[in-house]
């Protein structure tokens, strides 16, 4: 997790925010889990470009929103992969 400092210049803020975004991850990556097979690993990097102090739900929308997003990706690889084997 990132939140700039450019952005957010106070440390009490950016590391509130730090906080808010692990806990809604922790709340919605085991969609993301349940896409991923079991011998692939995913490397995650978020990194907070919003407005400085939002909200929880704010927070929440923006990484169920990345979630689905890469679910929708990881659908498409496996589409892909597997038409390559046929």
């Amino acid at each position: 997790m990132s939140v700039p400092k450019k952005r957010t210049p106070l440390a009490v803020h950016r590391n509130r925010t730090k906080r808010l975004i692990k806990e809604a991850w922790r709340l919605n990556k085991h969609k993301l889990y349940e896409v991923v097979p079991p011998q692939h690993h995913l490397h995650l990097f978020f990194i907070f470009t919003g407005s400085p102090n939002p909200d929880f739900a704010q927070i929440q929308k923006s990484v169920v929103t990345a979630i689905e997003i890469l679910c929708q990706q990881m659908a498409l690889n496996q589409q892909n992969n597997n038409a390559k084997i046929i």
